[in-house]
């Protein structure tokens, strides 16, 4: 990763002087060429190579939108198949009612310092912080296998995995939070939303900041109503199976019992 590049992507100046210098350059070859006299249309075109040139070298060292999105997409393209892997659980382990669910969002509550925001041209909010997820249900157990990382600094890039049972969860929520910020002496607001998946005494087994959408909305309710639909099943299969315990347990008392009576006897 080139974290160099990143690092101006949050706090390099929209343009540098280079660039600025670049883009005045195509602005004159433009106006040259604007005037439609034939003896200066070969000058004005080289003027704007030349003020293209400009513009792509003092662009160059740092990267845009798309860098980052693709820095991102190749550090958790593979999540899912790592997670089957180390948890040995496949496809056909998979709970019918809710399949795999993929998470990502740039991380607004880092405790990592600096913590550095951008809004790009694209018009995503991002900071130099990362999470994808990858969560995987079965009949009886959730598995969750994730990546964080720095956008700017090597060093920080952890893996994340944990397993529960769907008897120690309570439900998935998806909170709407303020990231406050300040630009020249003005302070700013940006919202950014945190997806937890919850345990029974209310502290997550999963949170982190994700991207909002409607796809969001339906990983929460699916999961909470997953949750719910399994505990039930899970205790009525453990409310069965304690009967069979039982009422197999009983039989053998029974069949203690007559062979003292018929020793006795």
């Amino acid at each position: 990763m080139e974290t160099k590049r990143n690092l101006k992507y949050f706090i390099a100046p929209p343009l540098s002087i280079v660039a600025l210098i670049g883009w005045v350059i195509v602005a004159a070859g433009g106006i040259l060429l604007a005037t439609g006299i034939k003896d200066l249309t070969f000058i004005s075109i080289i003027v704007c190579i030349v003020g293209v040139s400009f513009v792509i070298f003092g662009s160059g060292g740092k990267s845009n939108d798309t860098d980052i999105e693709f820095n991102i997409s190749e550090r958790i393209k593979n999540l899912q198949e790592l997670s089957e892997k180390k948890f040995e659980v496949y496809e056909k382990n998979f709970l019918k009612m809710l399949q795999p669910v993929n998470l990502r969002g740039y991380d607004f509550e880092a405790k990592e310092e600096p913590l550095y925001y951008k809004k790009g041209a694209d018009g995503v909010n991002r900071t130099n912080y990362f999470m994808g997820c990858n969560v995987i249900f079965t009949s009886e157990k959730i598995y969750i296998y994730g990546r964080r990382f720095s956008l700017i600094d090597e060093a920080i890039d952890e893996t994340i995995t944990a397993t529960y049972f769907f008897n120690e969860l309570k439900n998935a929520t998806i909170e709407e939070k303020i990231y406050e910020y300040e630009k020249k002496d003005r302070k700013y607001q940006v919202k950014y939303y945190v997806f937890s998946i919850n345990k029974m005494d209310d502290t997550p087994a999963l949170q982190m900041c994700v991207d909002y959408g409607a796809d969001i909305d339906k990983y929460t309710d699916q999961i909470s109503r997953a949750i719910v639909t399994r505990k039930k099943e899970l205790e009525k299969r453990a409310a069965e199976a304690a009967i069979r315990r039982a009422e197999f347990k009983a039989k053998l008392e029974a069949e203690k019992a007559a062979i003292v009576n018929d020793t006795n006897e």
